[in-house]
């Protein structure tokens, strides 16, 4: 009994090392999230460009000095090295053009300037950060060991041929697997722990936690989400379901049913949508959703194109030219889901 128990277990270790170090796994989300992390450095610098020499130039309301002191032992920023305003106008500018190309072509030098870059700017002023910062700092960390351009990016379809070609255990593909799965391991981490602490607060028990949030003096709450909010059946369910949602994130991530993550994560994505929206937190909003695309399977991100494509396809115009006949390629899921958005948007 006890050899036949060592034999399965071997047999799975096996399986689990096999799956490691086979072939490159979550390249979609890992993709996704380096476009939302340039495109949220984007918009962060440009949402308070005429005011980016009082927030994060050298003659700052807060100074060097007083940055420096709030920051934790080993703690740098870019910005610290001069008190000159050309070498901030270079960095701030910088930041913004990497970032954008970032957004586009991807690749692990990128990641790493924009991991250098993106740090400085938030260590320079934490005053005016809106809390997402915390997790792309330490995703964008693990992301310099990924292949972040497979999908959405010049060459894609190329590397990922490739990366057939070159089918079999490697370093590489090691060190990517390990890095996209500690990526997922943080961001369900995040969400079980903000799960479990609402869980443990009186309004979130009580069920009017979202009424009091709409209360908040702080941020752009929009007057109908406020109103919406009196509603005692409202504000119940939605702090419930919030709760819910959070915690039920690494079992959907577990999960062996595809319909229980994509509908997970689906409810998330729009929990942080209605948060941009509602409350005005669009870059942390956009990090969060980022960071959300990840806990998708590749596989997950193929059927929801499928479907997605043969929903819009009801939409197409009819009587286009028939196709020569033949083979027809196989399918890339990332372009078939933007296509089956673009066909969408047209209709």
């Amino acid at each position: 009994m006890i050899r036949a128990w060592g034999k399965s277990g071997m047999a799975r270790l096996d399986a689990v090392l096999l799956r490691l170090a086979g072939r490159k796994h979550r390249l979609i989300g890992i993709a996704l999230l380096r476009i939302v992390i340039g495109l949220a450095t984007v918009m962060y610098c440009l949402s308070d460009y005429g005011n980016r020499r009082f927030l994060w130039g050298p003659d700052s309301y807060n100074s060097i000095e007083t940055a420096k002191a709030a920051l934790s032992h080993g703690s740098f920023s870019l910005y610290f090295f001069s008190h000159s305003t050309v070498w901030f106008e270079i960095v701030f500018h910088g930041t913004i053009l990497v970032s954008a190309v970032y957004m586009v072509y991807g690749g692990r030098a990128l990641t790493l300037l924009q991991a250098v870059l993106m740090w400085s700017l938030h260590n320079r002023n934490q005053d005016v950060l809106e809390g997402g910062d915390n997790l792309a700092q330490i995703l964008v960390i693990f992301m310099v060991f990924t292949v972040s351009n497979a999908y959405f990016a010049p060459g894609a379809k190329r590397r990922r041929a490739k990366f057939r070609e070159d089918a079999g255990p490697s370093l590489p593909t090691v060190l990517h697997n390990l890095a996209a799965y500690l990526i997922v391991f943080q961001t369900a981490v995040l969400y079980f722990a903000a799960g479990y602490w609402k869980i443990t607060g009186k309004m979130w028990q009580d069920g009017v936690a979202m009424y009091y949030i709409s209360r908040l003096t702080g941020f752009q709450i929009w007057p109908a989400y406020a109103h919406l909010m009196t509603n005692a059946y409202v504000t119940t369910a939605v702090s419930y379901f919030t709760i819910f949602i959070e915690l039920a994130l690494p079992f959907a991530i577990l999960s062996a049913r595809g319909w229980v993550r994509k509908a997970n994560t689906l409810a998330l994505e729009g929990m942080h949508l209605g948060i941009m929206a509602l409350m005005g937190l669009v870059c942390f909003g956009l990090l969060m959703i980022g960071a959300d695309c990840t806990c998708l399977r590749d596989e997950d991100y193929e059927s929801l194109g499928a479907r997605v494509g043969g929903f819009a396809s009801r939409f197409l115009p009819r009587g286009r030219a028939t196709e020569p006949s033949g083979p027809s390629p196989v399918a890339d899921p990332a372009v078939s889901l933007l296509q089956a958005h673009a066909s969408a948007a047209d209709a």
